[in-house]
């Protein structure tokens, strides 16, 4: 039984993928420009669209989804070829394990071909929010190495970690409903911390 059900939940994700791949690639055939928004759950789960109205917004967020899976779908954004691209990714990683190393060299390869490919998109990098406790050390430490990727490449970072830290390394309570994904309160905390970046000329 444990098996036709693990069967059965890979079968279902991998349709669920399949959809929201399906959908980012009608999103890139439509017409192109806008602020895209880039990353997993955190980013797919965003209303985007009712946080910033008068802005042309495009979620490729995807749930689930890790540093690499995002490296491996670049395609599509390119094509839509955005005047601004948002871009959080990092924490599934941490939760498999992934080294930060490797997360770090995955983002890096994701910034070096947006940068070359879309010359007129601005880039914005997005540090990791704190989630359960005890990622708290290697989040800090994932971060820095994106503040660094950012200044080398010429690239805005932005730090989400100490609006969403309740001062233990966790994420604040009533910004959550399980400690990784955000309520409607902790969206709106990130949609401020957005604005200057989205609304800028």
């Amino acid at each position: 039984m444990k098996r036709l059900l693990r069967a059965l939940t890979e079968r279902l994700g991998r349709k669920f993928l399949a959809a929201c791949r399906s959908g980012i690639d009608v999103i890139a055939q439509a017409n192109g420009g806008g602020v895209v928004f880039l990353g997993d759950s955190l980013t797919h789960l965003g209303r985007f669209d009712l946080m910033f109205p008068r802005t042309m917004t495009r979620n490729l967020g995807i749930g689930g989804e890790c540093s690499h899976h995002i490296l491996a779908r670049l395609d599509p954004v390119v094509r839509i070829n955005p005047e601004k691209l948002f871009l959080l990714i990092g924490t599934n990683d941490l939760g498999s394990d992934v080294p930060a190393s490797a997360i770090a060299a995955n983002v890096g390869a994701i910034l070096d071909r947006l940068k070359r490919e879309l010359p007129g998109c601005t880039l914005h990098l997005q540090g990791l929010m704190p989630r359960q406790r005890k990622f708290a050390p290697r989040i800090q430490a994932l971060n820095a190495a994106y503040e660094r990727l950012a200044a080398e490449r010429g690239i805005a970072y932005i730090d989400l970690y100490p609006s969403f830290d309740d001062g233990s390394g966790e994420l604040v309570a009533d910004y959550s409903y399980d400690r990784l994904h955000l309520s409607g309160a902790g969206y709106a905390i990130w949609r401020d911390l957005l604005r200057p970046f989205v609304e800028a000329p």
